[in-house]
C-alpha cells in the first residue's frame, strides 16, 4: 500500500504504508477493530474520536439482588463481590442491628430496618456507585421490588445472585450454619415459599400480599420476627436480645 507524503521543501515522496494483514489471526478475531487501530497507527495516530476504557473489573451501573436462605452463604458470596470489585457497596439489612461488631437484634424494628436499607441503596444508586449488592434472603419477589424500581429510575441492571453452596436448601444444614439463631422450622418455612426463577419483570410486577391473604401473620414471621404496627421512634431505645452466635459463620 502506498500513499504520498508532501516533505517541508514542496517535493512529494512515496510514503510506503505496512502491507495489510494476509487474514485475521486468532488475537485480531478476540479484539473487535484490531485492524482499524492498526490503520490509524500506520497514519501517524489519528483518532476521530478517544479510545474506549476497558476495565475488566469493573461494572456498569448494576444492582445485584442476593437471594438465599440463613446460612445459605449469601453474605460470604457478597464478601468475594466486594473483593472481586473493590467500588461495590454492600447493603443488608442485618447491618441495621449491628453494633461495634455484635449483632444485637430487635424484631420491632425490623420494618424501619428495611426501610432504613432501601434508603441507603436508594442514595448509592442516586450518586451513581456500582455495583450496589442487597444481601438480603430475598424469598419473595414483592420484597425486591423497591430495589428493581429504585434500578429502574436511576438506569441501572438488575442481577438475581443465589449462593452455589451445595446445602443451601437442606434445612438441617441452614438450621446448623446459620448465626442468626433462626429455627428450623421458620427456614422449613421459608424454603417452602422461597419463590424461583424471578425476573426483573417479574419482581416489578408482583404485588406485596395483604395481612389477610397471607398464612403468616406477617412479612417478616418467617423469621419468627415480627414488625410491630407502631414502632419507637428512636433505635437507641429498643431493648436488646443478642442473637445465637455459636454457628460457623454464613447468611
Amino acid at each position: 500500500m502506498h500513499g504520498v507524503v508532501v516533505t517541508g521543501r514542496g517535493r512529494a515522496r512515496p510514503r510506503q504504508f505496512p502491507p495489510p494483514p494476509s487474514g485475521p489471526g486468532p488475537a485480531q478475531r478476540a479484539v473487535p477493530g484490531r485492524m482499524e487501530e492498526q490503520l490509524l497507527r500506520a497514519l501517524g495516530g489519528l483518532s476521530l474520536q478517544p479510545p474506549p476504557r476497558r476495565s475488566p473489573r469493573r461494572f456498569g451501573k448494576t444492582l445485584v439482588l442476593l437471594r438465599g436462605l440463613p446460612g445459605s452463604g449469601k453474605s460470604t458470596l457478597a464478601r468475594q463481590l466486594k473483593c472481586d470489585y473493590p467500588s461495590a457497596v454492600v447493603l443488608s439489612t442485618d447491618d441495621f442491628f449491628s453494633r461495634n461488631g455484635v449483632y444485637v437484634f430487635d424484631p420491632d424494628f425490623l420494618e424501619d430496618a428495611h426501610k432504613w436499607n432501601q434508603k441507603r441503596a436508594r442514595k448509592a444508586m442516586k450518586n451513581g456507585k456500582s455495583p450496589v449488592v442487597i444481601d438480603n434472603t430475598n424469598i419473595h419477589a414483592w420484597e425486591m421490588k423497591p430495589y428493581v424500581m429504585m434500578a429502574r429510575e436511576n438506569s441501572y441492571e438488575v442481577i438475581f445472585r443465589e449462593p452455589d453452596t451445595p446445602w443451601k436448601f437442606n434445612v438441617r444444614e441452614l438450621t446448623r450454619k446459620n448465626i442468626h439463631g433462626v429455627p428450623r422450622q421458620k427456614i422449613q418455612q421459608m424454603k417452602e415459599e422461597y419463590e424461583h426463577y424471578v425476573t426483573f419483570h417479574s419482581v416489578l410486577h408482583s404485588e406485596k400480599p395483604s395481612r389477610e391473604d397471607r398464612s403468616s401473620p406477617d412479612p417478616y414471621a418467617a423469621y419468627g420476627l415480627g414488625a410491630c404496627a407502631n414502632p419507637p421512634a428512636a433505635f437507641s431505645s429498643r431493648r436488646p436480645r443478642m442473637a445465637r452466635t455459636d454457628n460457623p459463620v454464613f447468611y
